[in-house]
């Protein structure tokens, strides 16, 4: 076996098993357990197993969603984590439609991915062994990843590391299987994430440039022309997929610049970190709107390389230092959000980053960086130091312990109620549960009914995500007076057949009230099957006219 063969065999055996570790017990409870103690963490589920699900079944229909029905193309309304429902289909398949295996399966490879990716990278980069292996912790096991276990999509940090790889094997040797294989990458990490599709694309637009001065290419055409080609193949196989988007931004979904401030930093984040080892700084730094601390030995070697590099001043490594520099300070000017400037800037001339809302997200950028550079140190004094081989294996180990966030605190997934065991048994039709949840402060419950809906796949008129549909807000008031003759009227309209009633989800004096009024009122619709803490009732079709009054 070839020694690069055997050396990515030996790193793919090691992260599955790192993955393995500093996750657990996710592993051993791969369909029964997980992050579902959130409305994100069960949006997650739901969305993974959704394009899983529409994949092996009918892919054409992938972004018609079974949520806020009868609206089309409702995936689109968040992220639609299309690579995500890829990575699943075998979990998916294997474990006959569970949820969750399809979802943790994902996660366990996005820590592996992470990992290799920036392995990769930092052997791109002329990193050692030991130097990529201390990359690939740094980044593929940050406090970053394990802060967003319930969002799948943030997990994909792979794509970035990746697209770097191959944007410095491009600029090394400018070729046209080079380009397309950046533009390839490109677009993987946007269908994988679109915050970092368009945060990746911001940045390898600075190191085609950057590395066009510092290696004398910026004069020439044939250099451009393959950089042009590298965009085309992105923008042309990401639109087919970006569609969708365009519809609901037309129905009004843009984000306001003010919407970012929130989700923005001064610094705080880059102090959080979950990490055992790290956790006694919380209470100092609170409140932190996200996790993005590096760790200290990451902090610590890349001080090292920038240090290493001063004291060289040589061509070749101001030009990779300095352009992983000018990464981490636009990766971090950007997470200042609308008070930094820049971010105001790029919303304002870049269409596309009106679709985001979190500028914060740029920081992981800078985790990147930092892996990257302590690669390059361990490398530099490695090649400095004799018997450098145990001082490598122990920085090694201070890695791995600043990775550990100790065993997972895991959600059990619940039992399957034997009404949505019915529904799936059911004609195929609109569905509508009550609570019908619809304040802000509430309308995350609605993804209790999305994960259960993984059990039976009828279209459901609820929903939750980023973007709501505008009759979801027309109807709440209709809805909301369930059982009324306007509800009825209202989802008899909109299709729903079905319509499920959780007793036990009302307050006990509500509750006594909807069962009275449900078996009291003529609404048009008829007991399919009750129990004690819900019932499934049938809207008649057509309509019956009311009786007389009788003399």
């Amino acid at each position: 076996m070839p020694p690069s063969t055997r050396d990515a065999c030996v790193a793919v055996i090691l992260a599955v098993l790192l993955s393995v570790a500093l996750t657990w017990p996710l592993a051993a409870g791969l369909g029964s357990t997980g992050r579902i103690d959130s409305g994100d963490g069960r949006h997650g589920v739901w969305n993974v197993a959704w394009v899983a699900h529409a994949l092996t079944t009918a892919p054409t229909t992938v972004f018609d969603a079974n949520i806020f029905f009868p609206n089309p193309h409702a995936l689109a309304f968040s992220e639609a984590n299309l690579l995500a429902g890829v990575l699943a289909i075998p979990a998916w398949v294997i474990s006959g439609g569970n949820p969750y295996a399809a979802y943790n399966s994902v996660v366990l490879m996005a820590f592996t991915f992470a990992a290799l990716s920036a392995y990769f990278l930092a052997r791109t980069v002329g990193s050692s062994r030991f130097g990529a292996a201390i990359a690939a912790l740094i980044y593929g096991y940050s406090p970053y990843m394990f802060a967003h276990l319930p969002h799948i999509q943030l997990l994909m940090t792979f794509g970035p590391a990746l697209s770097l790889a191959m944007l410095h094997r491009f600029v090394d040797q400018p070729t046209t299987r080079r380009a397309i294989g950046l533009g390839l990458s490109l677009t993987v990490t946007g269908l994988a994430c679109a915050y970092y599709g368009i945060f990746i694309g911001l940045i390898v637009t600075i190191g085609v440039i950057w590395f066009a001065v510092t290696d004398g290419r910026w004069r020439s055409w044939h250099y451009w022309a393959l950089s042009a080609l590298a965009a085309a193949i992105t923008v042309a196989c990401i639109t087919p997929f970006f569609l969708p988007y365009l519809d609901i931004q037309n129905d009004g979904f843009v984000r306001r610049l003010e919407e970012a401030r929130p989700y923005s930093t001064t610094g705080r984040a880059f102090l959080a970190s979950a990490v055992l080892v790290h956790r006694w700084m919380l209470p100092l730094i609170e409140p932190w709107p996200d996790v993005l601390f590096p760790g200290f030995l990451a902090i610590a070697l890349s001080l090292g390389a920038v240090w290493l590099t001063w004291q060289h001043r040589t061509l070749e490594r101001w030009r990779m230092v300095g352009f992983y520099l000018v990464v981490a300070v636009v990766s971090y000017w950007i997470t200042m959000g609308p008070d930094g400037g820049l971010y105001t800037v790029l919303h304002h001339t870049l269409p596309v980053f009106s679709f985001l809302r979190a500028p914060i997200r740029m920081g992981v950028l800078v985790t990147l960086v930092t892996g990257i550079l302590a690669a390059l140190a361990l490398t530099w004094l490695g090649a400095r130091v004799r018997a450098f081989r145990p001082a490598g294996l122990a920085l090694i180990a201070i890695a791995v312990i600043e990775s550990w966030v100790g065993p997972l605190e895991l959600a059990k997934a619940p039992e399957v109620p034997a009404v949505y065991k019915r529904l799936a048994r059911l004609p195929r039709a609109g569905v509508a549960e009550f609570p019908f949840y619809r304040g802000s402060n509430e309308r995350f419950l609605n993804t209790d009914y999305m994960l259960m809906s993984t059990f039976h796949w009828q279209p459901i008129l609820n929903g939750y995500s980023d973007h709501f549909p505008p009759d979801y807000f027309t109807s709440r008031e209709a809805l909301n007076s369930f059982p009324s003759r306007a509800a009825v009227d209202l989802m008899r309209e909109k299709g729903v057949r079905w319509v499920v009633v959780h007793h036990n989800r009302y307050p006990r004096n509500r509750a006594t009230e909807v069962r009275m009024l449900l078996r009291q009122s003529d609404l048009g619709i008829r007991l399919a099957e009750d129990a004690p803490s819900w019932s499934l009732y049938e809207i008649i079709w057509p309509m019956r006219p009311a009786a007389p009054p009788q003399p």
